[in-house]
């Protein structure tokens, strides 16, 4: 973040990894403190990114103040605008020997959950593909999708080997159902729900018709003559 002069947060969940990146940072501002860089543009955290999504232990609501932080959302809409979110989930680290959580589902789904609210023109950058998690690629008009190759030497773990990148970037807020049994005549569906969950199946298709017989099936219930009512 110092070198562009963008501001830049990392969170990470081993705190040994944790003190490492704090010491580089203080160690930074000590050797340029004849001319320090600012300080406010580099945040880092020691917490589990799973609590942007999930509640944490002993708690039933997720944490609201991680979310905001991770999504720049106490920032101007144009920071938001361009943000990328960088995950290390390299050789699937994030897929499903991550799920330690007990909900069933993966950090590369918490992911992609953090990825659909983030605002248009904002860019998620992987190492391992997270699109499985997103909406159905016949459905995928609300992102854009590149990949490329890192080149020799850019990660230390492997530093013999190239490896994958895979860029998403938002370009819209809404997808379009592509349900052959309805042609394409379902209005835009929202990429995320009410609660910032990620939408993967229509609303028109799916939610609305369940939705409704939910109501038929209270209705009969409500008036059902065995009740004597």
């Amino acid at each position: 973040g110092w070198s562009l002069e963008v501001d830049s947060r990392g969170i990470e969940l081993m705190k040994g990894r944790h003190e490492i990146a704090q010491v580089i940072y203080d160690g930074v501002i000590d050797g340029l403190r004849e001319d320090p860089p600012d300080s406010t543009k580099v945040d880092l955290r020691l917490d589990n990114l799973v609590h942007c999504v999930l509640p944490p232990p002993g708690k039933s609501e997720r944490d609201e103040e991680l979310r905001r932080f991770v999504l720049f959302q106490d920032k101007p809409e144009s920071i938001q605008k361009g943000l990328v979110l960088f995950a290390n989930n390299a050789e699937d680290v994030f897929a499903a020997r991550s799920n330690d959580s007990g909900s069933g589902a993966c950090l590369d789904e918490h992911l992609a959950e953090l990825f659909g609210n983030m605002k248009v023109g904002g860019r998620c950058v992987t190492l391992t593909d997270i699109r499985c998690h997103l909406t159905s690629k016949e459905d995928a008009r609300w992102y854009h999708y590149e990949s490329f190759q890192s080149g020799v030497g850019a990660v230390s773990w492997s530093p013999n080997k190239s490896v994958a990148v895979h860029v998403l970037t938002k370009i819209s807020d809404n997808w379009i159902c592509s349900n052959e049994k309805n042609v394409c005549r379902c209005p835009p569906s929202s990429v995320v729900d009410e609660a910032g969950r990620l939408r993967t199946k229509c609303f028109y298709c799916y939610e609305a018709p369940r939705r409704k017989q939910e109501r038929k099936r209270n209705k009969r219930k409500m008036f059902c003559p065995e009740d004597g009512d």
